[in-house]
């Protein structure tokens, strides 16, 4: 911990003192846990930020999910830089109601939001315990995380594994999906905004980064989104890969999707167009775009005849295994559904017609290909379509 209690019931940050005042303090003084009243004692190595740990594994919120000098050394700069814009802010403030310790706690016109500087992986289940725990008190969660989990692949496309996925951020309904990282060793802060995955470990997005001391805590309530043309100019390329993809070496889920497609009769290369196209809660599926896509067009479009019936809860029910519960994305609060976002860009291509909100009809065949060739040009013109017609993105 970063601060602990003088008997006097005084907070000490020993990363705000020198060498000198530390070592008089390392002699003289006594320290206790701000949480649980038990006797600390002061680190102060070459190699960490000089803190505050107790003297063997206790039983105390303070004591759990330590994460090293990089973590301690953002921790403090987020701090600091708070207190330069004159918030007011806590440092690693217990909450004895729900036994917590946020790394940040700042209050804003009597709202009061925890800051969580993330750098190591920790499981969904404490994820979900902290936010439940913070909103319990009106709290309001946001997760940092630590640039050291940040891999960037392209200036639109990052990695983004399945721990990434628990701290996407949407906080209202209008507001595009975001992940927050910093480094401090640059002062480094980015964004990734208006996120759409394209494969199980990979997305496409908006890129944003600015120094830490050139920006304001009110930026990270910004919104930055790629602009239309520009998704699907990105989609094009990524429809393109989609095609061109080695597939020599299958297993798993991608492999008994392939086995399916051959007792469909087909093959990838010459699946239509409309397969594998970008929306936006696509984190709402266990499967990839690809996949689920061809699911609905393959046992529910291509049979249906034109001007037939489909619904939502009809794809729904097809593919309810392939859904992930919403309650695996504490920090979204809109309930988005993936299937209607398709349905509709389905409607957009004039594949389908909206009846009601939730009932759509056919209109146009879909169309498989002969080859490889054949199908990279035919996505070009679907993607072009959709660039002609300057389509809302999903």
């Amino acid at each position: 911990m970063l601060q602990a209690k003088t008997k006097e019931g005084n907070l000490v940050m020993l990363a705000l003192l020198t060498k000198k005042e530390i070592s008089e303090l390392k002699t003289n003084g006594q320290f206790y846990c701000p949480s649980c009243q038990e006797k600390v004692v002061i680190k102060a190595g070459s190699k960490m930020i000089p803190h505050f740990a107790h003297r063997a594994k206790v039983n105390c919120p303070s004591h759990e999910g330590g994460e090293g000098a990089y973590h301690e050394k953002g921790k403090l700069m987020l701090y600091k830089w708070l207190k330069q814009q004159k918030l007011n802010v806590q440092l690693e403030e217990y909450l004895s109601e729900i036994k917590q310790r946020p790394d940040l706690l700042v209050t804003i016109d009597n709202k009061k939001i925890a800051v969580e500087y993330q750098c190591t992986r920790i499981s969904l289940k404490e994820i979900r315990k902290r936010n439940e725990g913070y909103r319990q008190l009106g709290i309001q969660p946001i997760w940092i995380i630590g640039a050291n989990r940040f891999k960037r692949l392209s200036r639109y496309q990052i990695k983004l594994d399945n721990f990434l996925h628990h701290f996407l951020h949407q906080f209202s309904k209008r507001f595009p999906l975001t992940l927050l990282f910093f480094c401090p060793e640059t002062t480094l802060f980015s964004t990734f905004q208006d996120i759409y995955i394209t494969t199980t470990k990979q997305a496409i997005g908006k890129l944003t980064y600015t120094l830490l001391n050139n920006m304001k805590f009110i930026d990270i309530f910004r919104q930055h989104r790629l602009p239309n043309q520009l998704l699907y100019t990105l989609w094009k390329q990524e429809k393109k890969r989609f095609r061109l993809r080695q597939r020599d070496r299958l297993y798993g889920s991608e492999l008994a999707w392939h086995q399916w497609l051959y007792l469909k009769r087909t093959h990838f290369e010459y699946l239509p167009s409309v397969i594998h196209l970008p929306v936006s809660a696509q984190y709402r599926m266990c499967s990839p775009l690809w996949d689920w896509q061809s699911r609905i067009c393959l046992d529910l479009l291509d049979p249906l005849p034109i001007g037939g019936h489909i619904s939502l809860s009809t794809c729904v029910h097809l593919l309810r295994k392939h859904i992930i519960s919403s309650a695996n994305y504490p920090l979204i609060t809109a309930e988005i559904q993936p299937i209607q976002q398709y349905l509709l860009l389905l409607e957009q291509l004039n594949i389908l017609k909206q009846q009601s909100p939730f009932h759509f009809t056919k209109q146009t065949n879909l169309l498989f290909y002969k080859n490889v060739e054949e199908a990279l040009l035919g996505d070009d013109v679907f993607i072009n379509r959709l660039l002609a017609n300057n389509s809302i993105k999903i």
